[in-house]
């Protein structure tokens, strides 16, 4: 039979000199060189300038994980240059998305001369005509979709409009290629801040976005930071130690808190020794057990879904909710969704999340639909938009009939079929060289074909399959009805390998994803 690590080649379609060289040891050595990137040297001078003159500095961040990353990476970036600025991270339900003309008014009040934009700004136009008007330069930090007209900044630092690499990267990147140009080189915590960030906002994992992600697992496995530490309950870590763990249990903070509180997630990214951070790690649990509760209940209350093409809804639940049920009912109906809710500031407005699959763009669909936006932005996936109440109707037809003409296009890669007895540590070890796996790269699924049923076991209430198989090896099937999966004589099992350590002993798990 033909080895697996052969398949894997095949299934990524990838050669084993382009394997060699996606695996081999990796350094800060190849990210890029900041200092060759467009524009940076207006951004470096001007901070640099900001300073020497000893002028009041203020990092506006945003308040997902990404947001929040870039915001730490530039005022730990400040520290170590011993420069005291300030930072702020808008609440989404007071202030909303990216810097605006009230907050712009409240900062040169304050007497800051120098506003750095991470994680936002592209589009604030306006918010940064203000700024200059009253004196206030503003640099822009962002990997947003540009508007049709850039803001008149300072500097700006972003992926497409200084053409760094071929690939989108998130705006903690931005902020760490700032950082290197400003301290003269990376720092390792940092960058797995911005690896963090890379994973959290669902980047391509490809050119220097794997290199951050991969470089971001070391270093966190070597030097066990203790605020990322805390977060996590994986002993191995890898990237789902990020996906499924840090990153939404910082996104939650930003999801249910309506106040500005938010700005403690800085505080506890940058505290590496302080007893606080042990009171700020349960408030960060305890945030997200909330979220996990308000998530449920807002379930249980959607209206009838009618999936046609494509969902567009009118619901009452709490925005920072609704770009989590959007991508759960992107996982059921696979079709583009929008979920919307009233803005908590002004109830002739309606604030929007979407999730996408490739085939249809949802930064193109922003496009088609602009004469409806009054702010809007976001990637080729995901994005978040605002439009008035009165043009719901409106809207959502010209949207399922542009979800119609732009279908998904289904990734036709096959699953990868193995024998039960290939289900073990080594062959883990081999899949697991390809990791990191991500938007771009995804996790290898295998399917084990007409398993006899018989012998399958199940937990005591008949609702999951957890069967072993050796001492360290196991299946393991949520929500798999014990009577339904023994109607049949023999299955096929569609799935995953993860392996799990506790107290130093390692068990390989095969996931069921789903099976026929």
């Amino acid at each position: 039979m033909e080895n697996l690590f052969n398949k894997l080649l095949a299934y990524y379609s990838i050669s084993l000199e382009e394997y060699q060289s996606l695996t081999k040891p990796i350094s800060e050595i190849k990210l890029p060189n900041p200092k060759e990137i467009n524009g940076m040297d207006k951004v470096v001078l001007r901070i640099n300038n900001a300073i020497k003159n000893k002028e009041k500095i203020i990092v506006y961040g945003d308040y997902d994980c990404d947001g929040i990353c870039a915001t730490t990476i530039m005022i730990k970036t400040f520290e170590k240059l011993n420069y005291n600025a300030a930072y702020y991270i808008p609440s989404r339900y007071i202030d909303g998305n990216g810097l605006n003309i009230i907050n712009v008014n409240k900062i040169a009040k304050a007497g800051y001369k120098l506003i750095i934009c991470v994680d936002n700004g592209i589009s604030a136009n306006d918010a940064i005509e203000e700024a200059k008007k009253l004196g206030v330069d503003v640099i822009i930090i962002d990997h947003h979709e540009p508007s049709k007209e850039l803001p008149d900044a300072k500097g700006i630092i972003h992926p497409t409009i200084c053409k760094i690499g071929d690939v989108i990267g998130s705006g903690g990147c931005m902020s760490l290629f700032v950082s290197a140009a400003l301290l003269g080189k990376y720092d390792d915590y940092l960058i797995t801040l911005a690896g963090l960030s890379t994973i959290s906002d669902l980047m391509e994992l490809k050119s220097y976005n794997r290199d951050l992600v991969r470089l971001a697992i070391d270093n966190l496995s070597r030097y066990r930071y203790l605020p990322l530490r805390l977060l996590t309950e994986k002993q191995v870590i890898n990237e789902k130690s990020f996906s499924l763990e840090i990153a939404p249990k910082i996104n939650a903070i930003g999801r249910v808190i309506e106040d500005t509180t938010i700005n403690r997630l800085v505080k506890y990214l940058l505290n590496n020794k302080d007893e606080e951070i042990f009171l700020l790690k349960e408030w960060i649990n305890d945030i997200n057990e909330e979220r996990k509760l308000l998530t449920i209940e807002a379930i249980n209350t959607l209206p009838s879904i009618d999936t046609q093409k494509g969902i567009c809804l009118l619901t009452t639940m709490k925005e920072g909710l609704i770009g989590l049920m959007c991508n759960k009912l992107l996982q059921i109906h696979n079709v583009p969704v929008i979920i919307f809710t009233k803005n908590a500031q002004d109830n002739t407005l309606l604030k929007g999340s979407i999730r996408s699959k490739n085939g249809f763009n949802v930064s193109k669909a922003f496009k088609s639909l602009e004469k409806y936006i009054i702010n809007g932005g976001g990637h080729a996936l995901a994005g978040g938009l605002e439009i008035k109440a009165s043009d719901f109707d409106l809207f959502k037809n010209e949207f399922i009939e542009l979800c119609s003409k732009h279908q998904f296009i289904e990734d036709d890669k096959e699953n990868i079929e193995i024998s039960i007895s290939d289900i073990n540590l080594e062959n883990y070890e081999i899949v697991n060289s390809f990791s990191p796996f991500g938007m771009g790269f995804n996790e290898p699924t295998f399917i084990v074909k007409n398993l006899p049923t018989k012998n399958l076991k199940f937990t005591a209430d008949e609702k999951h399959l957890s069967t072993s198989l050796t001492m360290k090896t196991k299946l393991l099937g949520f929500n798999m009805n014990q009577s339904e999966v023994k109607s049949h004589q023999t299955i096929d099992i569609i799935g995953t390998f993860n392996l799990n350590e506790f107290k130093g002993i390692k068990t390989l798990e095969y996931r069921i994803q789903k099976y026929k």
